[in-house]
């Protein structure tokens, strides 16, 4: 059997969730959270090209950016439900020199998971998965 305190995360890798509670209690999350792996490679991670480095800072930053937003959404509320917010972010497309940021959407999730334990999860509105 799977200890307690040890189920979420193992969950989140199966699932191909990231957890990112430490941080996102910064924002006054009380549940844990979890960022969906398309949603951490196009708005959180860096995608250098070779012979390129970037700050690790940069990545906080990024993750942060997406948590405050989501919690703006959330203004408080906790109880289960799906609503979607907007973040701005730069493409990872460092080889064709964007810079500019873009609008992208992205849903929350408050709800129960298999367990009965609130979590939250952040992922792309369905409507741009595939």
């Amino acid at each position: 059997m799977i200890p307690e305190h040890n189920s979420q995360l193992q969950q989140a890798e199966v699932a191909d969730l990231r957890d990112v509670t430490s941080t996102a209690r910064l924002f006054n999350f009380r549940r844990p959270v979890f960022i969906s792996a398309g949603v951490w490679d196009d708005c959180i991670d860096m995608q250098a090209k070779a012979g390129y480095a970037f700050d690790e800072l940069t990545v906080l930053q990024r993750l942060r950016h997406v948590l405050f937003m989501a919690a703006s959404a959330l203004h408080g509320r906790i109880e289960d439900l799906e609503l979607d917010f907007r973040v701005y972010r730069v493409p990872n497309n460092i080889d064709k020199g964007a810079r500019q940021p873009e609008p992208v959407n992205l849903r929350l999730s408050a709800h129960r998971d298999e367990h009965h334990r609130p979590v939250i999860v952040i992922d792309f509105p369905l409507t741009q998965k595939g």
